[in-house]
Order: structure tokens, then sequence, then C-alpha cells
């Protein structure tokens, strides 16, 4: 067995042994994450200002499977393999094709993957062009809705948010084909309802009508089947779409609307996300109505704002849109990526490939995969997952409630900080390492500094001397090779320090 297969089954056993030794964490989520009053960042329902960071894959909630054989996800150790990273954000991703064609996992002949459950029923009579029975879609499947409801919980239970999405849209963009059995094209269902989609690679019709139709009324009876489902746990967050069509915004307006007057009536309202349209700016998620956003753009900016309300978007980076191709990268270079959005005011979310075969420029690699589904995550992807973990780890130090970004205070230009003159703190990035200047004159020379540095190569934390404050260009060195983080606190503690977050970390 070669060394990085080794690696790979250390670690599968490792996850499996942590189901009995996780601690179980009960009632950690009160309630559901609302605007704080620095608006990079959501609290939580004591007020505690917080970071969502973590891992996201594909086949979290419908299996998947090439040859039309769906291979059935160990959701439990999905949980666990986040908490052991020490991630508190994934997603729940919802494909629309019950079979779509040609995902570009190899490089030549790329598979066709069977998609299991959908929203609606397979009654019949007749088949659809993926073979199976035709769908009802006045009947929607509750076994898919007890399904999603127990996976949220597990995640709740876990001490971890979840973005559900509702709807993915790239797939329609990307993955269509004449035998991919969409429940909205007219073959496929026994309800006459049909987006006219006759084959080719494209069939979005679905998502860029410009007013209601018959296919919203159905979209939004499963929308608020899934609002019923899920509306009572606190740790929900909605998603409408992903990489949908640039013509698709009134159906994304659409769809944020009716969730926030549709929840209204609800005992909890949830923060609703809008990520990137294929071929659209990033200024039309931000000129929306949505709470959260995850762009396109590599690094976010400091504030991400618009036309909408509100006006100010949460910042959640998705690799998916924004770094796309980061296996081609070096390791420190997708730490600088997470670091460096982390640093600028946002959050970032992986999407981790994690037990699906992608050998195409080795993007997720495995032995004996069955059906295009591995048994256990690569461990290439290992020091990655682990950083999302460190920056969690960090900024329940901060306040993160009064830190913003400060790139001026560090020739590294990566630096969170808030500045009085008694209770000042920084966190820096140094994405290349080696000596940088901090400007430190925020507080008077007879108050000290803590100084910590961290390694995000390894995952080490180094003391240094207690520092006098006082100066504008304090010269630092990084006592380790590759980027660093540097902590630096008043040594009495930091202002106005934040509230524990529920975990206790």
């Amino acid at each position: 067995m070669h060394r990085r297969q080794q690696l790979a089954l250390l670690l599968f056993v490792l996850l499996l042994l942590m189901r009995t030794s996780l601690p179980q964490t009960l009632d950690r989520i009160s309630g559901p994450l609302t605007a704080s009053a620095n608006p990079n960042y959501f609290q939580d329902a004591h007020g505690s200002v917080l970071i969502l960071s973590g891992s996201q894959t594909w086949n979290t909630l419908q299996d998947w499977g090439s040859n039309g054989s769906p291979q059935a996800l160990d959701f439990t150790s999905y949980v666990h393999f986040l908490a052991a990273h020490g991630h508190n954000f994934t997603l729940l991703w919802r494909v629309e094709l019950p079979h779509f064609c040609s995902l570009p996992t190899t490089v030549g002949s790329p598979p066709d993957m069977t998609v299991s459950p959908q929203p609606w029923l397979r009654t019949g009579p007749g088949r659809a062009t993926d073979g199976g029975l035709k769908f009802d879609l006045t009947k929607l499947n509750q076994s898919y809705f007890d399904r999603l409801r127990t996976r949220a919980q597990a995640l709740n239970k876990a001490g971890i948010y979840v973005g559900v999405d509702l709807f993915i849209g790239e797939w329609l963009n990307v993955f269509r084909c004449s035998s991919d059995g969409y429940p909205f094209t007219g073959a496929n269902n026994i309800n006459g309802v049909d987006d006219g989609y006759v084959g080719g690679k494209r069939g979005v019709a679905s998502i860029t009508m410009t007013a209601p139709n018959a296919i919203t009324q159905l979209q939004d009876a499963y929308v608020e089947k899934t609002i019923d489902t899920l509306n009572d746990l606190p740790n929900v967050l909605w998603m409408i779409s992903e990489e949908a069509p640039a013509n698709s915004v009134w159906w994304n307006h659409h769809q944020i609307s009716h969730i926030e007057k549709y929840e209204l009536k609800k005992r909890y309202q949830h923060p609703i996300g809008y990520a990137a349209l294929t071929g659209s700016p990033d200024a039309t998620i931000y000129n929306s109505n949505a709470d959260w956003v995850a762009p396109a753009i590599r690094v976010s900016p400091f504030r991400t704002c618009g036309k909408g309300h509100p006006a100010c978007k949460v910042n959640i980076n998705d690799s998916d849109h924004s770094y796309y191709g980061m296996w081609n990268e070096t390791a420190q270079q997708n730490r600088n990526y997470a670091w460096e959005n982390f640093m600028t005011g946002n959050q970032v979310l992986f999407m981790d490939p994690y037990l699906v075969y992608y050998p195409r420029q080795r993007r997720n690699v495995c032995d004996s995969p069955m059906h295009a589904i591995c048994t256990h995550p690569d461990p290439r992807w290992e020091n990655f997952r682990n950083n999302l973990g460190y920056i969690l780890r960090y900024s329940r130090r901060l306040n993160l409630g009064s830190v913003t970004p400060h790139p001026a205070l560090s020739s590294t230009g990566y630096c969170l900080a808030q500045i009085p003159s008694k209770g000042a703190e920084y966190l820096t990035y140094a994405p290349s390492g080696g000596p940088f200047t901090m400007d430190l004159s925020a507080m008077p020379s007879s108050r000290r500094l803590k100084v910590e540095w961290f390694s995000p190569a390894t995952g080490a934390t180094i003391a240094g001397r207690i520092i006098a404050s006082g100066s504008s260009a304090q010269t630092f060195t990084p006592p380790f090779h590759g980027d660093a983080v540097l902590y630096l606190v008043d040594s009495a503690g930091h202002a106005s320090a934040h509230a524990k977050s529920t975990d206790g970390k």
C-alpha cells in the first residue's frame, strides 16, 4: 500500500473512532443567526458575534453514483468529519437533475451520475427519460423531507450551522442531457408542466422566467414544504441558487421575497443566501435583498454593500465560485486564499470533494472507488480543512463585534484589529512569511502587548516575549518558514470582550 493510501486509511479510521469520543452538545445553538452591529458577521441568539467556516460537498443530502447506482453517504461520519476539523458550517446540496451527464471528473469518458431522492414522488404512469417512473408534481416525497430534517438535526446537535440549497441552477446550465429525467420537462411528469427542453446542453427555462407561472407555483410549494420541515431548527440558513444563469435574476429575487414573507408567519426567520450567477457581476447579488452572499471574486472586499436590504451582506466566500482550480496551486497558496479572506472581514466555505472520485488533475483521488464514490477522503486537503478550523479558533479569541480590517497597520496588507488606547488587539497574516512591520501606535508605549505566532502549515503556536506598544513601525520576523499569523493583544486583555461562544471555546 502506498504512503498516500495508508494516510487516507488512517484518517478514515480515526474519524470512525471519534464517533464515541466527541462530546454531545444538545441545544448548543439556541436560535437562528441575525445581523450584528458589525455588518461583516452574524451574531447568535446570545448576541455573540461569530464567523461561519467549514467544508461542504455535493452529496450530503442526495446520494450520488455512476452506472445508475447511487451510493449511500454515511452522514454520521460526515458530521464527525466536520467536527474533527473544527468546522461550524456546511451546506446540504440539492441537485435538480435525477440523472446528469458528463461530470468532468475524469480526463476521458466523464461519468453520468444518478441522484436520489428527489422532492416529488415518482408515481407514473409512464417512464421518464431517465428510465424511472414519471413524477407527479402535486405529490411531495415525504421521505426526501424526512431525510433533510434528520440531517439538519444531526448538524444542529453537533453545533454546526447548515446552508440548505433550495435549488442549484448550475446543473441546468451545464449538465443537462436527453436522459436527465428533469421533473419540470414535459416528458418527465404527469401534470402537463413543461420547461420546453428538447435536448442539448442547456435547459434553464424553469429558472429564467420573468413572471410567475405554473413552474414557479410548484417551486413555491416545494420551498414552503422545506420551510415547514426545517423552520423550528435554529442552525438553518437558506441558499437560493449556486452559479445559476445570469438571466435568472427575477427568479432568484422572487424566491428571496417568497421566503421572507412565508417565514414571517413562522417561529423563526433564517438568513437567506444568494450565490454568484454565471456570467453576471457580483454587484447583482450585492444589490439583492439576500442577507448573505457567496460571490465570484477570489478575495472579497472589506464591505459587500449594494442597493438591497440589508444594504451590506455577510460575505461567505465559497471556493466553488471564487477559487476554481485551487487544486492546481500549492498548499500555501490555498491557505493564502482562506486567511486573506478572513483578514479582509469575510468568511470561507471550502468546496471539499470529500468522497466524490475526481482524478482529473488529481483533484480528489482514492483507491477502488465504487460507482465514482470513494470510501474515505483524500488526505491531500487535510491542511486546508484544518486551517478553516484554525481560523474559526482565532475568530473566537477576537472581539468580532469591534474588529475591522486595517490593512495599513501591517506591511503585509492583512490585519484585523481594534485599536482603542486601551485593549487593542491585532491579528495579522503574512502570506509568504518573512519580516514585516506593524503600526502599534494606537496605545501608548506604557502599555504592553502579548505576542503569539501561529504556523498555518503545521498548526504550531509559539509564544513570543511581551513587547511595548506605541511604535509606528515595529518589525516582526516569524520564527518559522512559510506563511505566518501574528496575534498581538493588550496584556490586560482586549477591549469589550465578547461573551463566550455557546460551545464554550
